[in-house]
């Protein structure tokens, strides 16, 4: 069964205690130059002003990091299979060597096209051949 759900949710209202961690994200948006001299950095939403007290941010999982890259949905970056004699195991990366991995890579997207832009002659001789 499906059925509406609405949410409305309450913002306390901004006091003294949250000023010193709104000048600190303040702070931080200015030094990469992101946000201007005034004291707080503000959103409007509905009319309604907002000051940004936090600012939450979270590591990207490798798989989103191999996607962003330009990596086919496919593509294996959870381990690797190795032969011994007639057995197949099955190695398992961790985390921190997946993230290496894709620190280290280069988007297959951008391998193509310069690849495209640079022999070029040798697709249409493939493509007569």
């Amino acid at each position: 069964r499906f059925g509406h759900c609405e949410a409305q949710l309450h913002c306390p209202p901004f006091t003294d205690a949250h000023e010193a961690r709104a000048r600190k994200v303040a702070d931080l948006l200015r030094q990469f130059g992101l946000w201007d001299d005034r004291e707080f950095v503000t959103v409007e939403i509905d009319a309604q002003t907002f000051v940004v007290v936090d600012v939450g941010m979270r590591m990207l999982t490798p798989r989103e990091l191999f996607n962003a890259q330009g990596f086919p949905p496919d593509y294996v970056i959870e381990g690797v299979w190795r032969q011994d004699g007639d057995d197949w195991t099955f190695t398992e990366f961790p985390k921190t060597t997946q993230v290496r991995c894709v620190g280290n890579s280069v988007c297959p997207p951008v391998a193509e096209a310069l690849a495209r832009a640079n022999a070029a002659y040798l697709m249409e001789l493939e493509d007569v051949a």
